[in-house]
C-alpha cells in the first residue's frame, strides 16, 4: 500500500493504434496516492482508452506503465493479481442478473480473496449501508434503478480493497436525477482519501471534488492543472475553446 502522496502510477510515451489510427500519442504523466485526477475532453479523444490502459483492459503499442515501482506493461506481470489492487466502474454497470445484490458483492471475495462466506457478506452489507442500500441486499439487479446500480457497482469494487478506483464515465448512462446519488458517493470516497482517476463529463464535479484535471484531445495531453487554475485560467487553445462550449 503506497503512503499519500507517493507516485502510483508512471505513464511514460503511452502510445495505443488501432490500425493505423493512433489514439493515444506518447502521453506521459504522474498519478499519486491520495490524488483525484479527473480526464475530461470532447468525445473520441482517447480519454477512456486511456482510462483502459491503467488495467490494460486496452493493450499499449508503446510506452510504459509502472504501477508502484513495477511495469506492469512487462510481458511476466501477474495481470490478475495486479487488477486485484484496482477497482473499475463502467458506464455500464455489468451486474449478473441471476444474483442477489448481496452475492453479486460478495463472488469476488469469496473466490479471490478466499473469504468466508459469513465474512464477505458482513463485509458486503457494511458497504451497502455506506451507500444508503443496506434494504437492497435480497434484490435482483432488475428491480434496482440505474443510479442504485450504480452504486452497487462502487461497493462491488470497493469489496476487493483496491488501491486505485477508475471510473470510466460513470453517470452518462443514467437519468439526470440518479447522478447526484453516484457522484455524492465517489464525493464520499475522495474525502476518505481514495485515489481515483476518472473520466468524466461533469465539469462542476471536476471542479468541486478533483485535485487535478487533465484535458486530452486528439491522444495528447493539451493541459492540466488544480481545478481552480484549470477552468479560471486555461491555457492552451484548444481547451479554452472546449470549456466555452460547456461551461
Amino acid at each position: 500500500m503506497s503512503g499519500k502522496g507517493e507516485v502510483l502510477f508512471e505513464i511514460q510515451d503511452l502510445c495505443k493504434a488501432f490500425g493505423s489510427n493512433l489514439v493515444l500519442d506518447h502521453i506521459s504523466t504522474q498519478i499519486k496516492s491520495g490524488e483525484v485526477v479527473v480526464i475530461v475532453g470532447p468525445s473520441g479523444s482517447g480519454k477512456s482508452t486511456f482510462l483502459r490502459s491503467l488495467n490494460l483492459l486496452e493493450i499499449p503499442t508503446s510506452g510504459t506503465i509502472s504501477f508502484e515501482g513495477q511495469h506492469i506493461t512487462d510481458k511476466k506481470t501477474d495481470l490478475n493479481r495486479y487488477r486485484q489492487k484496482i477497482g473499475m466502474v463502467f458506464q455500464h454497470f455489468n451486474l449478473f442478473p441471476h444474483k442477489t445484490i448481496l452475492e453479486n458483492l460478495t463472488l469476488a471475495p469469496i473466490k479471490l480473496l478466499k473469504k468466508s462466506r459469513e465474512e464477505a457478506e458482513k463485509e458486503a452489507r457494511g458497504l451497502l449501508a455506506r451507500v444508503g442500500l443496506e434494504e437492497k441486499a435480497g434484490a435482483y439487479p432488475a428491480q434496482l434503478s440505474g443510479g442504485q446500480k450504480q452504486r452497487i457497482a462502487i461497493v462491488r469494487s470497493l469489496a476487493m480493497h483496491p488501491e486505485v478506483m477508475l471510473f470510466d464515465e460513470p453517470t452518462s448512462a443514467l437519468d439526470p436525477e440518479m447522478v447526484g446519488e453516484v457522484l455524492n458517493v465517489m464525493t464520499d470516497l475522495a474525502r476518505d482519501g481514495m485515489t481515483m482517476v476518472i473520466v468524466t463529463h461533469e465539469m462542476g464535479f471536476a471542479r468541486e471534488v478533483g485535485t487535478r484535471v487533465i484535458f486530452i484531445d486528439e491522444g495528447v495531453i493539451k493541459e492540466e492543472n488544480n481545478p481552480k487554475d484549470f477552468f479560471e485560467h486555461p491555457q492552451n487553445p484548444r481547451l479554452q475553446e472546449f470549456l466555452s462550449k460547456i461551461i
